[in-house]
């Protein structure tokens, strides 16, 4: 008899355990409808590290409908939309294997549809309706004319509400461990996008209600559940950039030296750093080494910071880059452009045979091109007794607004050799010189050879030791 029971707790088991597996493996659906716009497709992704990665797409039929499946690895929180930066047109649910998601994206937001959505997804919806109100202001603001003299009374009534909201149990005790961290995000990412997007009146210092300035770093930081939260590394600098600017022991000075260079105070340098959990150190860490383009700059950074890559995915991530930095290292064949100037005349890169060539690639639509204008003159000032070193901007505005390039040069007094790609931008820059985003700067030696096919920012760290040493050559 005792055998019997023995061999019955024996088979009871493995068929737990087969049920388990076979659950872990059943695919998860999402199905609906998407009437906002007329999109090709949509998509489905999971949240790696703060940032979304693509696990699924379903291409919409006439009336808009999809449907797709995909398996999760985990239970956790994705995002359907239609592109990573799509901020606009994107919705986070909860999923987990097994799952259904119907839903319907209407105008101005969705609704769940049928019965089949889990529990988690209910409360997904029921926050998101509570939320909607502070969202449609923050993320949906086109047209709509709203500054922060409407949004910090509505988001100081939602921040009180949010201290009574109470959500419902659920089964998964993932999800009941987790939901009040990402709620807590989620606020503080609508309170932040908003302050951060283009409005017709901006508030000064001094209006800003005090929930802005009780961000809180380490709290925020504590755990690795922000890495859970879509977005999750743009809202802990945005946090960053937030508290630096509202925090009232710092001096300009001081304020002006971490928002330029960040690294420090978030990871620790004399101190411990405001980042408490070091897996976000080692995210952080990553994000910051990637803007490195020399091998002495990556160097420095790694002998500083490299004690915070501590998963196995951020030592690879790690090596990755690293060996990025290496491969731009390497000679590039420089293949020579010529561009008219404000004066129509034409002017090559080999006419600057023998001197060093710093070359910024803009154009006047280009927000981060215009913040690096700054750094850029100081930099021509301080070297304009060096006869041997030319500072050359070339931008790539369509052939169409070369008077809008023409006025802008004139009203921001830019200096240097100022040339105009226009419609020859992607033949005679973007293709050879594997160009994906602007600014991007190009650094080329007195031989004519490039020192840095993707150069340092005006505005880095690095940016003066390696002119100073492409000049000695």
């Amino acid at each position: 008899m005792k055998q019997k029971r023995i061999i019955s707790s024996l088979l009871l088991s493995a068929l737990l355990s087969v049920g388990s597996l076979l659950a872990q493996s059943t695919p998860a659906t999402v199905s609906g409808a998407w009437l906002r716009g007329k999109p090709k497709a949509v998509k489905m992704f999971k949240v790696v590290n703060g940032s979304l990665s693509e696990v699924a797409s379903s291409p919409l039929d006439a009336q808009g409908a999809f449907s797709m499946s995909f398996t999760p690895e985990a239970a956790g929180y994705f995002v359907l939309g239609l592109s990573p930066s799509n901020i606009q047109n994107r919705y986070n649910f909860y999923l987990k294997p097994g799952d259904a998601l119907q839903l319907t994206v209407e105008e101005n937001s969705y609704r769940l549809d049928g019965n089949r959505n889990s529990r988690e997804n209910v409360e997904m919806a029921r926050w998101h309706d509570f939320l909607f109100p502070l969202e449609d202001k923050s993320i949906y603001y086109q047209g709509k004319n709203s500054t922060y003299v409407d949004f910090f009374p509505l988001l100081e009534e939602k921040l009180a509400a949010a201290g009574k909201y109470k959500a419902a149990r659920t089964k998964d005790k993932d999800f009941d461990a987790t939901f009040a961290d990402f709620r807590r995000y989620d606020l503080l990412y609508n309170a932040l996008y908003f302050i951060y997007s283009v409005r017709t009146a901006h508030p000064q210092d001094e209006d800003f209600i005090d929930y802005y300035r009780h961000i809180d770093i380490p709290a925020l930081t504590r755990t690795t559940e922000l890495l859970r939260y879509p977005g999750g590394l743009s809202l802990l600098m945005n946090s960053y950039m937030t508290e630096i600017r509202l925090n009232a022991s710092l001096t300009p000075e001081q304020k002006k030296e971490y928002q330029n260079n960040p690294a420090p105070r978030l990871l620790g340098g004399a101190d411990a750093g405001l980042i408490a959990n070091d897996t976000i150190k080692g995210e952080i860490a990553l994000m910051f080494g990637r803007y490195s383009k020399t091998i002495e700059g990556f160097e420095k950074f790694k002998e500083a910071y490299s004690k915070y890559i501590i998963t196995p995915s951020q030592q690879e991530r790690w090596s990755h880059i690293e060996a990025g930095i290496h491969r731009s290292m390497e000679q590039k064949e420089l293949v020579d452009f010529k561009f008219p100037d404000v004066n129509g005349t034409d002017v090559s890169l080999s006419d600057f045979r023998g001197k060093v060539v710093y070359i910024d690639i803009w154009a006047t639509w280009c927000g981060p091109c215009k913040r690096e204008m700054p750094f850029m003159k100081k930099l021509e000032a301080e070297y304009a007794d060096n006869k041997d070193i030319v500072f050359m901007g070339i931008s790539i505005d369509v052939s169409k607004d070369i008077q809008k390039w023409k006025n802008f040069l004139e009203k921001e007094q830019l200096p240097g050799v100022q040339l105009f790609a226009g419609d020859m931008a992607g033949i005679a820059l973007s293709k050879p010189y594997k160009i994906t985003g602007i600014p991007r700067f190009m650094l080329v030696g007195k031989d004519g050879r490039f020192v840095y096919m993707d150069a340092p920012r005006p505005s880095s760290a690095e940016i003066r030791s390696i002119l100073n040493a492409a000049l000695k050559k």
